[in-house]
């Protein structure tokens, strides 16, 4: 086993983060560098970091999102932004329609290479022994963020990356049964993908993660039950992104 895949295999998420910790320039600039290495659709690269460095502003944040208290308390605080924006830009240079912003599949693109470049930049950071923890609940106020942040048309803002010092020692959480992740050829059949997941249910149970408040398969029964951030459909639409759901074809 390599450096590379150790850090894979070890990796954890962290919500408690000292406060006081702070990453030098070099790494800060280390760890950008790691991220934009990242590949993307056509070279593309459909994202935007935007470093958190105002106090203020990451307070706002944190604020108006209370289940991720961390936003306030890690070293660096990343925003990654799906941007179709920079592309316009291109088309525009090149007298192009840019017709085909508002399809599903720029939106598959957009989230792809800013989840790519995300990962990139978490295995980098843990690799030099800080902690990471995605923030994906900033959808519930990206309303406010594309404001607060200034996004222009074509832009969304998918989730935030916290990493810093870890203050506390968290366990290596147990994964799904390979049956459930992989498989060869075709999609696994239900019978198998169920006593998977029955199976899983019962380790995580064992493990007893603290925050955990219902059994694995209930957590997604309830969670499924209801949609989870209500105003992006609009929100998505307004900035361009969400303007010909069906298709070009499909109107």
């Amino acid at each position: 086993m390599n450096a590379v895949i150790d850090t894979l295999l070890n990796h954890r998420t962290y919500r408690e983060f000292d406060p006081t910790a702070a990453l030098s320039a070099e790494e800060v600039s280390l760890l950008l560098a790691a991220a934009c290495q990242a590949p993307s659709w056509m070279n593309g690269q459909h994202y935007t970091i935007l470093r958190i460095t105002d106090g203020e502003l990451r307070g706002r944040i944190a604020a108006a999102q209370p289940a991720n208290p961390q936003i306030a308390t890690c070293a660096e605080y990343w925003l990654f932004i799906g941007d179709a924006h920079k592309a316009e830009l291109a088309s525009r240079a090149y007298a192009g329609s840019f017709a085909a912003v508002g399809t599903v599949d720029t939106l598959i693109t957009l989230t792809t290479d800013a989840a790519l470049a995300a990962q990139n930049a978490a295995t980098a950071a843990e690799s030099l022994g800080y902690a990471t923890c995605f923030t994906g609940g900033i959808r519930l106020i990206a309303p406010q963020l594309t404001e607060w942040l200034a996004l222009p048309p074509h832009t969304f803002p998918l989730f935030g990356l916290c990493i810093g010092k870890p203050a506390v020692t968290m366990r290596l959480k147990p994964r799904l049964p390979r049956a459930a992740a992989v498989a060869e050829n075709r999609y696994p059949d239900d019978d198998t993908l169920a006593a998977a997941l029955a199976e899983y249910e019962r380790v995580m149970s064992d493990f007893g993660e603290a925050r955990e408040k219902f059994p694995y398969r209930e957590k997604f029964a309830r969670y499924y039950s209801r949609e989870y951030a209500p105003a992006n459909a609009a929100l998505l639409k307004r900035q361009g992104l969400l303007t010909h759901p069906d298709g070009l074809d499909g109107e």
